[in-house]
């Protein structure tokens, strides 16, 4: 191997390790934190309908799964699982927090989505 050739190898691999490394710092600096992330998911978060059926997913750590009459699978939280029957209304406005469960047409519970947070 000629002295160009080295160099050249060398040189690629130095650039590409730079690369690597400043893009670990510009996503440690600039990134949303996994916290963040999952706030701005939960505010997104829009429905309204009954639950028609509950199972547990054990594909996903078990997770409890409100699927509901529009369709739309909702993931439980393991405290809110006994608060959520099949039969009750569940609504989910954009830009909150809070979850209103209503049962034969009056509210049974609101839980708010920042109780699940860890502190």
């Amino acid at each position: 191997m000629t002295k160009v050739s080295k160099g050249v190898l060398y040189s690629a691999f130095f650039v590409l390790v730079i690369l690597l490394v400043g893009f670990f710092f510009w996503s440690i600096a600039f990134d949303k934190t996994t916290e963040e992330v999952i706030k701005d998911r939960d505010l997104a978060e829009s429905f309204a309908s009954k639950v028609d059926s509950l199972y547990y997913d054990k594909q996903n750590h078990n997770t409890k799964i409100a699927v509901l009459a529009n369709g739309y699978k909702y993931q439980i939280f393991r405290k809110w699982e006994p608060k959520i029957q099949i039969g009750d209304s569940l609504f989910k406005r954009k830009g909150s927090f809070k979850l209103i469960i209503y049962k034969d047409n009056a509210v049974k519970a609101t839980v708010d989505y920042r109780d699940t947070y860890k502190k």
